[in-house]
């Protein structure tokens, strides 16, 4: 007999699409409050995939329709700027520490577009864990400005890791 784990693995292509979507749809129903059946509409997958995908971050209410949690701990990779200028991708495994980095990476194009600094501010000193290892946020201005013009910057233009082959 084999059990049946709540945050599938994709194994193939059209599996990491899908769970692609249910995480998509997972994100709609926290952000908006909206009903499983419609974040999957939303993002063309039924509704029996994103339970398959994401099945640990949604929960039953009382009055029997699916609700999202408020956090969840379903790994996602996510590529991060490094005080080095080097992106790499990290697996996160907690959805509070990938929004921090995802608001970290919006706030990083803020700057690198009209050239305010204030949205680092919050991230000065601020550190997350990925894999055991401790990680730390760019936030100064003149080593974001020196890896602008070396050119590294353009990698983190993408904050989730683009996966090319299983």
């Amino acid at each position: 007999m084999t059990t049946r784990r709540r945050n599938r693995i994709p194994r193939n292509e059209a599996e990491a699409q899908d769970r692609e979507r249910a995480l998509a749809a997972r994100a709609l129903m926290r952000r908006e409050k909206v009903s499983l059946r419609a974040a999957a509409r939303a993002y063309e997958t039924d509704p029996k995939t994103v339970r398959r995908f994401v099945g640990s971050a949604i929960r039953k209410d009382k009055s029997g329709r699916y609700r999202a949690t408020r956090y969840d701990r379903i790994p996602v990779t996510i590529n991060h700027l490094m005080l080095d200028g080097s992106v790499v991708p990290l697996r996160i495994r907690d959805s509070r520490t990938a929004s921090k980095i995802a608001e970290h990476s919006n706030e990083l194009r803020k700057y690198r577009r009209i050239g305010d600094s204030s949205g680092l501010a919050q991230f000065r000193g601020k550190v997350f864990r990925a894999d055991g290892v401790i990680h730390q946020f760019l936030t100064d201005p003149v080593a974001i400005d020196r890896l602008e013009d070396a050119g590294s910057l353009t990698a983190i233009e993408s904050l989730y890791y683009a996966r090319t082959a299983l």
